[in-house]
């Protein structure tokens, strides 16, 4: 009877495991929370440099620049709480669910981090532009024109390398959920 119940549990588990390698698994993982912490790190980073910019350079009123400042510290704020989140929620999801709960925990998940990348980031970064677009003219009056041309190309350049890092990494994220959806278990 014992060994019944203990080749049932064995066909049980190896029906949960998901159709590729554990190596494939965990390399994936390994390299995606990396990407994640680089990019929060990158993104609190900024946020401390503008936080230091708005204190250094806070006028006797409020006024476009402050808000503009201000609006930009919001919307990365708001995707790093996002991504904070996010990173927890998986967390506790995988220490509490065996492998065919996980791949269905984790199509959820993707499907849940789809919803932030359509919807969340393109606001997030739409408020980043905004303050920034704020700042120019201010930028305008205080600096050269030399300086103010520099600052408008660096913004441009670097705002087009962050906006395809990230299509790279929702690129990266939906071929992975679609992995997910189309796998079965064995």
């Amino acid at each position: 009877m014992e060994n019944k119940f203990l080749d049932a549990i064995w066909q049980e588990q190896s029906a949960a495991i998901p159709p590729f390698g554990s190596q494939e698994i965990i390399k994936k993982a390994i390299a995606q929370r990396l990407n994640q912490k680089i990019g929060m790190a990158v993104m609190c980073i900024t946020v401390g440099i503008l936080i230091l910019y708005a204190i250094w350079q806070f006028p006797d009123e409020i006024n476009m620049f402050i808000v503009g400042i201000f609006i930009m510290i919001a919307s990365l704020t708001i995707r790093i709480a996002i991504e904070y989140y996010s990173k927890l929620r998986k967390i506790s999801g995988l220490l509490k669910m065996d492998g065919k709960q996980y791949l269905a925990y984790l199509k959820s998940y993707y499907r849940w981090r789809k919803r932030i990348h359509f919807v969340i980031t393109p606001v997030c970064f739409s408020g980043y532009l905004y303050g920034l677009w704020e700042l120019f003219p201010y930028f305008k009056a205080e600096f050269s024109d030399g300086f103010y041309t520099y600052l408008i190309i660096s913004a441009s350049v670097s705002l087009t390398v962050i906006a395809v890092i990230i299509i790279n990494q929702i690129r990266k994220e939906l071929v992975f959920e679609k992995s997910l959806i189309d796998a079965k278990p064995r």
